[in-house]
């Protein structure tokens, strides 16, 4: 996922965004009226030693961090509770209340905390005001209350800043979340100018889905849907500007038959040009869908690649003259990806005396990179389901071709849509 996926499905999705963000501003808000508050106040005592008694300072420190530790003290909280205007227990009271030296002088914070800020403020000074008499110095120290604690005009917890950050984030992330998983489902390749953006490469046909895969609109020229097929003969024909294309695999983004029948119909297309094309099922494992229907029973790819047969004995004749059949073949237990890589390439040498262009049906892309192995050196055509693939997803596949060395030669959009596919 890139930040520009997500930047545009934020802007996309923007009603579903303020919508999830006013609903977490609207439960923080809630959260912070309706949680409970604690107010604190604090009241300072000056520590010092009593007038004409010496001291070491660090002894005097030490007795000073003593008293601090003693405004939390049970002995405290007791007599604290004893003269407080309102009832709190004597456990309350010392986990309300603490006491801290502050650093560098003689000065000892008793801090207080309730829910009534005039409480947390009574009880602060109540401690200050029975400190001296629980003093640990046995006389040597005097405790004089110096700063009176005033009832707090804002509550310390829960935490304000950081319950409107934590929103924020949340409410960020769920907008995002939201955002995204809409777009997945509505935010998906409708038209030619979406599809081509999405891939980087121009658009090569825009057919309908056929009711029946096994039927060849190619072997009936002269008809609108034989039109087709030529036009996209032609333009792998051409090369599109690039280097001729003489190895050209056809591959969907879905596990269907989509990219099974418009590669046999682009290879007749290809052999009635009377120019030699040998149409190749490099589908291989029970897991990249069927052979092409009306494959004979004869060794195929697998068998070739493993050496147990020669490609002149593996290939068949195809249903028109110039158009030679390879099909995947015995489907052995042994992963295709790595042997597609360490033998394919010399299989298409050894092709090159048998044709002129070599088709391809790879398996889709959401089930294996053997299409990117299998045209790496050449040129792949992405079949796209309309209104079923998101543009994220065929921009990601198109750049995972790329990066394995082959060239997206051009995007097929297949209607109606199917069931979705997202990343």
């Amino acid at each position: 996922m890139e930040l520009r996926d997500l930047g545009g499905a934020l802007w996309r999705q923007k009603p579903l965004v303020a919508l999830v963000l006013a609903v977490t501003a609207v439960a923080v808000w809630a959260g912070l009226a309706l949680a409970p508050k604690t107010y604190v106040a604090t009241a300072t005592l000056e520590v010092t030693a009593q007038p004409g008694v010496e001291v070491d300072a660090e002894e005097l420190d030490a007795l000073r961090g003593t008293v601090a530790e003693l405004a939390g003290s049970r002995q405290v909280a007791v007599e604290v509770r004893a003269r407080l205007s309102v009832e709190r227990g004597v456990e309350e009271l010392r986990r309300a209340t603490s006491g801290e030296r502050v650093a560098g002088s003689g000065v000892v914070e008793v801090s207080a905390g309730d829910p009534d800020p005039r409480v947390a403020a009574e009880v602060a000074n109540l401690v200050v005001e029975v400190l001296p008499a629980v003093d640990p110095g046995g006389g040597v120290l005097a405790l004089t209350p110096r700063d009176a604690a005033l009832p707090p005009r804002s509550y310390r917890s829960p935490n304000v800043l950081l319950a409107l950050a934590l929103g924020a984030a949340l409410g960020l992330l769920a907008a995002s979340w939201a955002a995204l998983l809409r777009d997945r489902r509505t935010h998906v390749v409708r038209s030619a100018t979406g599809a081509e953006e999405a891939a980087g490469a121009p658009l090569l046909a825009h057919v309908a889905a056929p009711d029946d895969p096994t039927v060849m609109p190619a072997l009936e020229p002269g008809t609108a849907a034989a039109e087709v097929f030529q036009l996209v003969r032609d333009a792998v024909g051409s090369g599109l500007g690039g280097p001729p294309v003489t190895t050209l695999v056809v591959a969907g983004l879905a596990d269907d038959d989509l990219n099974t029948w418009f590669g046999a119909n682009t290879a007749i297309a290809l052999a009635d040009e009377e120019r030699r094309v040998l149409l190749v099922d490099g589908r291989m494992g029970e897991r990249f869908g069927r052979p092409g229907a009306g494959q004979p029973e004869t060794p195929g790819l697998h068998d070739v690649l493993l050496g147990t047969a020669d490609l002149a004995s593996a290939v068949s004749a195809g249903p028109v003259p110039h158009l030679a059949v390879l099909p995947s073949g015995t489907r052995g237990s042994e992963p295709a990806g790595p042997l597609l890589g360490r033998r394919f390439a010399a299989v298409v040498d050894r092709a090159r005396a048998l044709a002129d262009v070599v088709v391809v049906l790879a398996p889709p892309l959401d089930v294996s990179d053997d299409a990117c192995v299998l045209a790496a050196g050449g040129a792949l055509v992405l079949v796209v389901p309309e209104d079923a693939t998101t543009p994220t997803l065929l921009r990601a596949r198109a750049e995972r071709v790329r990066a394995a060395g082959a060239r997206v030669l051009g995007v097929v959009l297949v209607s109606p849509g199917r069931a979705l596919v997202t990343a």
